[in-house]
């Protein structure tokens, strides 16, 4: 699964993406979400895991936390996912369907709150 941090390009950016993955890697995103959801951890850098291929030197950390903040921009290629146990929970709902079957043409918009969105995309398109 690569992760990319894309500035510009569309009207939809800034956007972070995840892309070119099998069910196995949105098996093991959706296991560390659940576990953001359920309070069983604080928190997870996504760019750390094994199965993450970061391009561009992206940086995700996932959070936990009493607010919803969405993606928030660290440093130039350094990112943090904050959210409340709900807003993994719907998250860990919307990987659902990317577990369950692979299509090369869908994709799902898995956080549009605050000025960075993040995505999920079989083929990176959107």
């Amino acid at each position: 699964m690569k992760l990319e941090f894309l500035a510009e390009g569309s009207k939809e950016c800034p956007l972070i993406r995840l892309y070119s993955f099998d069910q196995s890697a949105v098996l093991r995103l959706m296991n560390l979400i659940s576990a953001l959801a359920a309070g069983t951890t604080t928190s997870a850098s996504l760019h750390e895991q094994p199965w993450i291929e970061p391009v561009g030197g992206c940086e995700l950390k996932l959070c936990l936390s009493g607010h919803d903040k969405g993606v928030v921009q660290i440093g130039p290629s350094t990112f943090e996912c904050v959210l409340r146990n709900e807003g993994w929970d719907d998250i860990a709902g919307l990987l659902k369907p990317f577990c369950e079957s692979h299509r090369a043409d869908v994709y799902q918009w898995l956080n549009e709150r605050g000025q960075i969105s993040l995505l999920i995309s079989a083929n990176g398109a959107w």
